[in-house]
């Protein structure tokens, strides 16, 4: 579909808002991916142990799973604009103390600040956009926070691979060698890495007063005013306001209260919602967003170099979530799922069959890069999508608030657990010649494609006002 065809239904005053709400993803990318080139030096300034190292790197995700829990109850009693406000003062707050941090416990606290503001960006942005976007768009207007994402990934790694290399370079005085670059950057570099996560934080914060608050929450509040008042922000004309907030108000069910006890009766969705949320964990994506310098160097590359090559994965990212911008209106959510569970599963036999088989080539590098298209095109956005679209309007944060929970939860699972399965002087790296995790990722992308396929909804082109119907013929 064209971005002429785009337009036509998505004004500027529309547009604007969406583009801004995914900055939200934006720094959920940077600051989930800044720790992937900081923690290769911040672990030689503070000669961090394996435990140390795998704490310094996990602890955010501490906070993301606080975050995500607080998010559903913040975006239903404050709303969503003013959650977003929050977690954009957090990032802000993490960035500066990071950079700043003197030891393992400052920098631990630091990050878990970071980390709630990734878990309450998570999932406001994607549920703002999903509820301010015509339903002929939303998937796509969703995957946009996806995209974002994949951007602040890309972003930050040039990011650390500049800083690493070109402003080292500046910075040294005396010969540039690995070795004067190496210990510039154990002292210096990494500090740099987190604290220029500080310019697109500040920004957020700023462009977000310029920003509506979604009209459905109005709605669920009972403020019919101010939701014409957004709805007319949003570039919808006074007489067309007034119709689709009275539209917005018959769809919402008045026995749903906006509590825990509204979840009664969605138990299944919610079930599946958090199942979306593991599996996607369990494709074992983080573990090499997080560890990809750490894989390249045990390929045989400095650590300057492997913050190279993690710009590859970057860009392979990058492209294929444009594909699913473009596919998941149009072929759907289920079938870009089971079919991505799939390509993940191939990409992975084969980067075990090159790293069991101790060769080391160009097959590993292919099968890393298959797998991040594979996920990039399908679980990736997706998966946000669908949390954006399976609950009911007025549990909706509740639930997805769980979901995005669970999804953190196991994020840190696999954080946690690849170094110790990666570590050589274990009895399963040897058993497996390192590859153990790989299979693990492997089985998990074959169960979750069946998963999908047996329990999971086509959601597209629904109105968010039929969700509990689907629900009920999905149980019967």
């Amino acid at each position: 579909m064209s971005l002429h065809t785009y337009t036509q239904i998505m004004n500027k005053k529309l547009i604007l808002p969406i583009i801004i709400s995914t900055l939200g993803g934006f720094l959920f990318g940077y600051d989930t991916g800044v720790i992937n080139g900081a923690q290769l030096f911040f672990k030689d300034y503070f000669n961090f142990s394996t435990a140390e190292q795998g704490w310094a790197v996990g602890s955010a995700l501490i906070g993301c799973i606080f975050g995500g829990l607080g998010a559903g109850v913040l975006a239903e009693s404050l709303g969503r604009k003013k959650s977003l406000l929050i977690a954009a003062f957090l990032f802000s707050i993490s960035a500066l103390g990071s950079a700043l941090a003197d030891s393992l416990f400052g920098l631990a606290i630091y990050r878990i600040v970071g980390g709630v503001g990734i878990g309450l960006a998570s999932m406001l942005s994607p549920m703002y956009i999903s509820e301010v976007s015509p339903k002929e768009k939303r998937g796509a207007m969703v995957s946009l926070n996806q995209m974002a994402i994949v951007t602040g990934f890309l972003v930050v790694f040039f990011v650390n691979y500049w800083v690493g290399n070109h402003l080292a370079s500046s910075m040294i005085t005396a010969d540039v060698t690995e070795e004067a670059l190496n210990t510039w950057n154990v002292n210096y570099g990494w500090r740099y890495m987190f604290g220029l996560e500080l310019i697109p934080a500040i920004l957020f914060f700023l462009l977000l007063f310029f920003v509506p608050e979604s009209p459905r929450w109005y709605v669920i509040k009972g403020d019919q005013t101010n939701a014409i008042k957004s709805l007319q922000r949003l570039g919808y004309k006074e007489d067309v306001a007034n119709i689709k907030a009275v539209e917005i108000e018959n769809s919402l069910e008045k026995k749903e209260s906006g509590n825990w006890s509204a979840l009664k009766g969605i138990g299944f969705a919610v079930f599946v919602g958090v199942m979306l949320s593991i599996f996607q964990q369990l494709t074992g994506i983080n573990a090499i967003m997080y560890y990809g310098s750490s894989i390249f160097q045990a390929l045989g590359n400095t650590a300057e170099s492997a913050i190279f090559q993690n710009i590859l994965i970057a860009v392979v990212n990058f492209s294929f979530t444009i594909i699913a911008i473009f596919t998941v209106d149009k072929w759907g959510r289920k079938p870009l799922l089971i079919l991505g569970g799939f390509i993940m599963a191939t990409a992975l036999a084969m980067l075990t069959y090159d790293i069991y088989t101790q060769q080391f080539s160009l097959l590993a590098v292919a099968g890393i890069l298959l797998f991040i298209a594979g996920f990039a095109m399908t679980w990736g956005p997706v998966t946000w999508v669908l949390l954006s679209e399976i609950f009911p309007d007025r549990v909706r944060g509740l639930a997805m608030g769980i979901a995005v929970a669970a999804q953190w939860l196991f994020n840190y699972l696999v954080s946690q657990t690849f170094p110790i399965m990666m570590d050589k002087e274990s009895a399963i790296f040897e058993m497996s010649n390192g590859t153990f995790p790989y299979w693990v990722y492997g089985v998990s992308c074959v169960l979750m494609s069946l998963f999908v396929w047996k329990f999971v909804p086509e959601t597209k082109g629904r109105d968010l006002k039929d969700v509990r119907e689907l629900w009920t013929k999905k149980n019967k």
